[in-house]
């Protein structure tokens, strides 16, 4: 089993990490640890932390009674993978404007919600490590406290070390 830190409390703190530091026995750089407790939208996190442009690319996407499981990757403008993201969208719950953005598999789910002024909550869960391969972490996306979307985002430590 991977060393997971699972968050007790409504919002994840340097507390949290140095405790996933000393589970893993690892020590995180300055990235990995943003990476680890940014609450924005990790695409333009990684434009920035990278210097490129990013895009989404979708590798799976199913519907099933109004719930959206989904495989994607962002990647940088010279085709590094800089994250993995599943997710699971709960459609019922969205406007039919912003479901038909995310079936067309063009956008990721942050920048459709940026584009659409949606206010939303994020609540990291849990925060891991799998060693030598990658840091991970498991959030969940808040409209009017109601659930929206499940989303776990993997960090790949060749891409992350090269920063």
């Amino acid at each position: 089993m991977h060393p997971v830190y699972r968050i007790s409390s409504q919002s994840l703190t340097s507390k949290d990490i140095s405790r996933l530091e000393t589970i893993a026995n690892k020590k995180f750089n300055l990235v990995q640890r943003i990476l680890l407790v940014d609450l924005g939208n990790t695409q333009q996190l990684l434009e920035v932390i990278n210097n490129t442009e990013t895009r989404v690319m979708v590798i799976s996407q199913i519907e099933k009674k109004g719930v959206i499981l989904r495989k994607s990757i962002i990647h940088s403008s010279t085709n590094k993978i800089l994250a993995y993201a599943n997710s699971k969208i709960y459609g019922k719950y969205l406007p039919s404007k912003i479901l038909s953005q995310i079936r067309e598999c063009k956008i990721g789910i942050g920048k459709i919600l940026l584009y659409h002024k949606v206010d939303i909550f994020k609540n990291i869960t849990e925060i891991g490590y799998v060693p030598r391969v990658h840091i991970f972490k498991n959030y969940s996306l808040y409209h009017n406290d109601t659930l929206i979307c499940t989303i776990t985002e993997i960090f790949p430590f060749r891409i992350i070390k090269s920063v």
